[in-house]
C-alpha cells in the first residue's frame, strides 16, 4: 500500500458539508473523496501543462524547420 501522510487544510463550512454528503452518497470516507478530487485536479493541471508545452514545442520546431528551409540556398534545383 502507498505510504500516506496527513494534509490539513481549512475549507468553508458549506464545502465541508457538501463533501460529507457526496462522500456518504458514494460510500467513501471524506478523506477518500477529497483525495480523489485533489488527484483529479492535479492530473487535469498536468494534462493542461503538457498540452501547453506541446504547443510551445511544436511552434519551436516549426520555426526551426522554417529557418533551416530558408537557409538552404545552394542553387541546386
Amino acid at each position: 500500500m502507498e505510504s500516506l501522510t496527513t494534509f490539513s487544510l481549512r475549507i468553508p463550512k458549506d464545502l465541508a458539508r457538501s463533501i460529507a454528503i457526496e462522500a456518504k452518497r458514494l460510500g467513501l470516507s471524506k478523506s477518500e473523496y477529497a483525495r480523489r478530487a485533489m488527484e483529479e485536479f492535479n492530473q487535469q493541471r498536468m494534462q493542461e501543462r503538457m498540452a501547453y508545452l506541446s504547443t510551445q514545442l511544436a511552434a519551436h520546431s516549426a520555426a526551426a524547420h522554417e529557418a533551416m528551409e530558408s537557409s538552404i540556398s545552394d542553387g541546386i534545383v
